[in-house]
């Protein structure tokens, strides 16, 4: 008892040392925590209970109070009366001493419209008033079925582009932006980062109006927001929509990261843009880009891209047209059989779902990583590569498709770089193969490694699903991504047995001139990424797993 209060007064000592801190440090210190811990420290002592009384960031969200799907007709009211009963008396708090609200971030998953839109009015205004510097705002859309539905939508008030202490300003769902904003002052002259995603305007020209008016704004995201139509005349009681189809920005000689998608049509005057994340919507119209006045571009994210819209020259030119480009990634593009990618700058090459490609040949001296996951398992060549580099092959396990994965690795060239090569397999397909499927008639390559995000849930599985990994290739590291998809002990154990020799009945060997890939296995040694006694044993590891690390790894280590 004598010690527990020794250690009691001892650590009293140190958090009154803490309280001691000038209120800027606490508030820094605060601001570092999770809502509901930095909440938490009110009960510490009456100087944490003031620190947190003026603490001027405010980051809300509904989930910590209800669940989206717990509400219903009867309750609504009375769970959303719980959110609004927080931020009133945060916000007065702070309002009612004249302190600043420096951020005011409102997260709900869930809200009626009708009986809150006064509430936000009200909770935006004061925050504006208070000199807010980052006010972000995420309600549910208004989408319902095929159509908008008008009662689903929060009108933003237009008090919002008249704050001239905004640095950022995000906007996402169901909010509806009105016409008057194009003929209303907008005075967001310290506005840095705007966000506006899934959003409704009852005119295209409102987001090009809106942008123009931020004279030194950085990072711009507009992201699939819709066009408000009139009611039709056939029809009263419904309304109709469509994508923003154009975005033409000038003067945005401060902007260096932009991402825009769901938008065919974009010209952005930015000459110092860095960094450019695009996609076009998903219609059949070509999109339209000026890819090439952005000459100091370093990184290009491409999604959704067409054949069509891409000739024949496209990538040489797009290199040549971007001289600094040093990340590239293709995802989800319709493109050619076969791209070279040319370029003495690139870094980072991410080829992503762009099923048609069936050839890739890479000259990129300065090249550290390469990222590819597709079906039909290109060929990869490299012409002149770096001595860092790095290759990622995404892929799959379909014992349909039996020769996949075993040809994607051999179609990488030259045969040295199989030794920077990281396998990931995501996803596998609960088949079983033919007996003898997996008989071949060379040693596979040796890879670096090997990551398992996934493995079969049927044990008469488990063998050809290992069996078929290690006819294709014989990694050096083998790691094993728990709290994801993977989250069977029993394969993990019956993986190691195996790599250990244990199981050798099963192997081909009398079936084939080549001897299987454990039989030259010398050492397997197990790690783990969560801390634990070096010595333990694998059960032991994996019974810790729920108690040490969510998403930890076990991994092994081969020696041949």
């Amino acid at each position: 008892m004598i010690l527990y209060f020794a250690i009691s007064a001892e650590v009293e000592k140190k958090m009154d040392r803490i309280s001691g801190l000038p209120k800027a440090i606490l508030h820094d210190i605060l601001a570092r925590l999770p809502e509901e811990d930095s909440a938490r420290t009110s009960v510490l002592s009456k100087a944490w209970r003031e620190t947190w009384c003026t603490f001027p960031i405010l980051s809300i969200s509904s989930n910590h109070f209800f669940w989206s799907q717990d509400v219903t007709i009867e309750n609504s009211h009375r769970l959303i009366d719980k959110v609004i009963d927080y931020v009133e008396r945060r916000l007065l708090r702070l309002h009612d001493r004249g302190l600043a609200i420096k951020e005011f971030k409102l997260m709900m998953d869930y809200v009626d419209h009708e009986y809150m839109s006064h509430y936000l009015d009200l909770w935006l205004n004061m925050a504006i008033e208070s000199g807010c510097e980052v006010l972000e705002l995420c309600l549910p859309g208004g989408f319902l079925g095929v159509e908008y539905s008008q009662d689903r939508f929060y009108d933003l008030p237009l008090r919002v582009i008249e704050s001239k202490s905004l640095t950022e300003l995000e906007f996402t769902g169901g909010i509806r932006v009105d016409q008057a904003f194009l003929t209303h002052s907008i005075k967001l002259y310290s506005l840095r980062k705007l966000t506006l995603c899934n959003l409704l305007f009852t005119h295209e020209g409102i987001i090009d109006h809106l942008i123009s008016h931020c004279p030194v704004i950085e990072s711009l995201t507009v992201n699939y927001c819709d066009v408000y139509n009139p009611l039709s005349i056939e029809n009263p009681e419904v309304s109709r929509f469509n994508n923003v189809k154009s975005l033409f920005l000038h003067g945005l000689h401060k902007l260096k990261k932009a991402d825009v998608q769901g938008i065919q049509e974009v010209y952005l005057d930015a000459p110092n843009l860095d960094f450019l994340h695009y996609s076009p919507s998903h219609s059949d119209a070509s999109f339209k880009l000026n890819l090439d006045t952005f000459t100091n571009l370093r990184s290009l994210c491409l999604w959704n891209l067409t054949i069509s819209d891409i000739g024949d020259k496209w990538f040489l030119e797009l290199f040549s047209n971007l001289p600094f480009l040093e990340w590239l990634e293709l995802s989800h593009c319709s493109l050619f059989e076969r791209i070279n990618i040319m370029s003495a700058q690139l870094k980072v090459f991410q080829l992503l779902r762009c099923s048609d490609v069936k050839e890739v040949n890479i000259d990129a001296p300065n090249l550290l990583s390469l990222s590819y996951k597709v079906n039909n398992q290109p060929s990869i060549s490299f012409w002149r590569s770096s001595g860092q580099l790095e290759v990622k092959v995404y892929s799959i396990v379909d014992f349909r498709y039996l020769d996949s994965l075993r040809k994607c690795i051999q179609n990488i060239k030259p045969q040295n770089i199989l030794a920077s090569v990281s396998l990931f397999i995501y996803q596998s397909f609960p088949i079983e193969p033919k007996h003898g499927a997996f008989q071949v008639s060379s040693i596979p390559p040796t890879i670096e490694r090997l990551e398992l995000r996934c493995g079969p849930k049927n044990e008469a599985l488990y063998f050809p699903f290992m069996d078929y990994l290690f006819s294709c290739c014989c990694p050096e590291y083998i790691s094993f991504r728990l709290g994801s998809y993977l989250d069977s002990k029993a394969f993990i154990v019956f993986f190691y047995e195996t790599l250990m020799g244990r199981k050798e009945g099963k192997c081909h060997c009398s079936s084939s001139n080549t001897k299987c890939w454990w039989h030259a296995l010398k050492i397997v040694k197990v790690t783990c990424s969560f801390k634990i006694d070096e010595n333990t044993d694998l059960k032991t590891m994996l019974d810790a797993l729920p108690k040490c690390f969510s998403k930890g790894k076990i991994s092994f280590i081969l020696e041949l």
